[in-house]
């Protein structure tokens, strides 16, 4: 079989599902006959990541760059490295990938879809996407989507579900009443709880105000834990982490919603945890209240756990959820409706188990690192 040699582009200084799921998606390729480097920027936690891996990493100084910019940095490192295949994992890499490869159609361009296909069917994207060889993702509804509204052959489209360490999935009952206790949670409270970046577009601020359409008596059996940092955005002059406006505007909400007296030992605001399943083993029921997520990661994570899963009726959530297979939808952007589906755990604690016992079956089935690193192996070769 002829060599691989990979450029995996991956330009940003967050740390959330798609971050945290390109690294390991890279990290788990350094184990297979692929030859790869990733372009990432320096200081970023991405970089760190790979670093301790061994991946080999092309660190950019700058922290803001044009496409154009971008572009020259793709083709250096496609002559220095004979570069044949590029992997790109944003939509702004994805242009200056593209540009990269403007007049060399023999280095093939794979582009991983974490977000949303919105319409883009102008006269540039039709003319980007006769540079991407293959789309990839781990959503159906989301390929359907990108039929309907990306200019590009049907045929490129590919469906790798994630990968997971499926074997890292196992309960452990004295790490979960250790964590439970740490947090003060009663015999006969239920846990419900979210693992994402602290961000508007992920329903956070809704999850918290479910808190204040339940009754004094359902609040008593409650507790709500969001679990995630603020949204990275750099580093100041001093080297401190700099945060997005808005993410750290919420997460002072949060903050200060937590300490107040109805809410008090009912809200918690919980750092994000490197060794975060077990915090997960910990919930009865996981919640996931974004506007429009493609398809996320901690929902995988949660139903590998066996927890039934509160999500919203919007983009590829439902497709997880599997209607009301695995678990319950709520319309977004309403902590009303979230409340609603609280209380309805609440009522039917045995349909949460049930719902979470499915889940796990499907996820086991469908996310496992084997089947998803045999998929990239193999589409790097075919194409």
């Amino acid at each position: 079989m002829k060599p691989i040699r990979l450029l995996h582009v991956i330009h940003s200084f967050s740390w959330g599902g798609l971050e945290l799921y390109s690294t390991e998606l890279i990290c788990k390729l350094q184990k297979t006959s692929v030859d790869q480097w990733v372009l990432c920027f320096e200081d970023s936690r991405i970089i760190k990541e790979l670093r301790s891996a061994g991946v080999r990493v092309l660190p950019v100084s700058q922290a803001k760059l044009s496409k154009l910019a971008k572009a020259k940095l793709i083709h250096k490192a496609m002559r220095e490295h004979g570069i044949t295949h590029l992997h790109s994992h944003t939509r702004l890499d994805m242009w200056s990938t593209c540009l990269a490869r403007w007049f060399n159609q023999d280095v093939r361009h794979i582009y991983n879809l974490y977000m949303n296909a919105l319409p883009k069917r102008d006269f540039v994207h039709r003319a980007l996407f006769k540079r991407v060889d293959a789309l990839c993702s781990s959503s159906e509804d989301i390929l359907k989507d990108v039929k309907k509204n990306f200019p590009i052959d049907p045929k490129k489209l590919k469906l790798i579900r994630y990968g997971r360490d499926t074997e890292k999935f196992i309960p452990h009952p004295e790490k979960r009443d250790a964590i439970r206790a740490q947090y003060g949670v009663q015999a006969d409270q239920m846990v419900i709880g979210t693992l994402c970046r602290i961000d508007a577009q992920k329903g956070v601020r809704e999850l918290a105000e479910a808190l204040d359409y339940l009754s004094d008596e359902e609040l008593k059996k409650v507790q709500i834990w969001i679990i995630g940092d603020r949204t990275i955005v750099g580093h100041n002059e001093s080297g401190e982490t700099t945060y997005e406006e808005e993410s750290q505007a919420l997460y002072e909400w949060i903050q200060a919603r937590s300490s107040s007296g109805r809410l008090q030992g009912h809200l918690q605001q919980i750092p994000f945890q490197r060794e975060y399943i077990p915090y997960i083993d910990a919930l009865d029921v996981f919640s996931l209240a974004s506007y429009n997520e493609t398809y996320s990661l901690s929902v995988i994570d949660a139903m590998m756990m066996g927890k039934a899963v509160i999500g919203t009726n919007a983009g590829g959530t439902p497709e997880q959820v599997g209607g009301t297979e695995r678990g319950i939808l709520a319309e977004p952007r309403s902590g009303q409706a979230l409340a609603d589906c609280i209380r309805y755990y609440l009522k039917n604690p045995d349909k949460a188990k049930k719902h979470g016992d499915k889940g796990r079956d499907w996820a086991l089935h469908n996310h496992n690192w084997p089947n998803t690193l045999k998929h990239f192996t193999d589409l790097y070769q075919r194409l």
